[in-house]
C-alpha cells in the first residue's frame, strides 16, 4: 500500500514538473496609414523555446458567416530568440520601427482590417484557410482544429456583433474602429497607434512603450480624416 501511495505521489510531481508553453502573444498591427505593408506580430516566450507544433491562426469572416480562418501560419522549424521575442513579419515588411524580423511569411499574413478578428496561437493545427470554427455561427467554438490554445485576443471593432470573435481576451475597440495595433502592457492587452513606429516595439520589450501611453493618434481619430 505504502509503495503504492509513493508510487502515485511520484506521479504526480512528475506531472507537475513538466513545464507549460510560456510563449504567448505579445503585439500585432494589421493596418496603419496608406498601404498595408508593416503587418507583423510578436511573440514573447523563454529564449531558445521551441515553436515546433504551434500554429498562429487568424478567424474571421469569409464564404461563412462567422468563424472562418483567414490565415494560418505554421511555426514549425522556429524558436524564440535570444531577447525572449520572435517577430514574424510579411514580405513586404520596412523595419521603419527599426527591428529586423526573426522569420518572413511572404502573403501568409493575411490580416483583415475594419472588422472584428481573433488571434489564437494553437498547438496541433489539422485545419486550413477557408476552414469554419463555428458551424451555425452561434458565437460558439463548435469545430475544433486543434489539441489546445496557447493563447488567443480579439481585435474588437463592434463588440458583441458584427463578426463573432472568440476567447475571453480582448482589445478595442479604437473608437469606432478596430485597432490597427495593439500591444501587452502589465499584463493587459490595449490599443496601440494608427500611426507606424508611435507605439510599435516589434520584435523588443513593450516596457519603454508602455511607460509612455500614446493618445493623440490612434486608430479612430487618423482614420477619420480619411472617410
Amino acid at each position: 500500500m505504502r509503495l503504492i501511495k509513493v508510487t502515485l505521489i511520484l506521479a504526480a510531481m512528475a506531472l507537475l514538473a513538466v513545464p507549460a508553453l510560456a510563449v504567448t502573444l505579445n503585439e500585432v498591427r494589421i493596418d496603419q496609414t496608406s498601404t498595408d505593408n508593416d503587418e507583423y506580430f510578436e511573440l514573447a516566450g523563454m529564449p531558445g523555446e521551441s515553436l515546433n507544433g504551434l500554429t498562429l491562426i487568424v478567424i474571421g469572416d469569409g464564404t461563412a458567416l462567422n468563424g472562418a480562418i483567414e490565415a494560418a501560419v505554421s511555426l514549425d522549424g522556429y524558436s524564440i530568440a535570444a531577447d525572449g521575442y520572435f517577430l514574424g513579419v510579411e514580405t513586404t515588411y520596412t523595419q521603419t520601427c527599426g527591428e529586423a524580423a526573426d522569420a518572413t511569411f511572404g502573403t501568409l499574413l493575411n490580416f483583415e482590417n475594419s472588422d472584428n478578428v481573433t488571434f489564437m496561437l494553437v498547438s496541433g493545427f489539422t485545419g486550413i484557410v477557408g476552414d469554419d470554427i463555428d458551424l451555425d455561427d452561434d458565437w460558439t467554438i463548435d469545430n475544433v482544429l486543434w489539441s489546445s490554445i496557447i493563447d488567443s485576443i480579439a481585435l474588437v471593432e463592434t463588440p458583441g456583433t458584427g463578426d463573432a470573435y472568440y476567447g475571453n481576451a480582448t482589445v478595442g475597440p479604437d473608437g469606432t474602429y478596430v485597432p490597427g495595433h495593439a500591444l501587452v502592457c502589465d499584463g493587459y492587452w490595449v490599443v496601440g497607434s494608427f500611426d507606424l513606429c508611435i507605439t510599435d516595439s516589434p520584435g523588443v520589450d513593450n516596457a519603454t512603450i508602455c511607460a509612455v501611453p500614446d493618445e493623440k493618434s490612434s486608430f479612430g481619430g487618423v482614420k477619420s480624416m480619411f472617410r
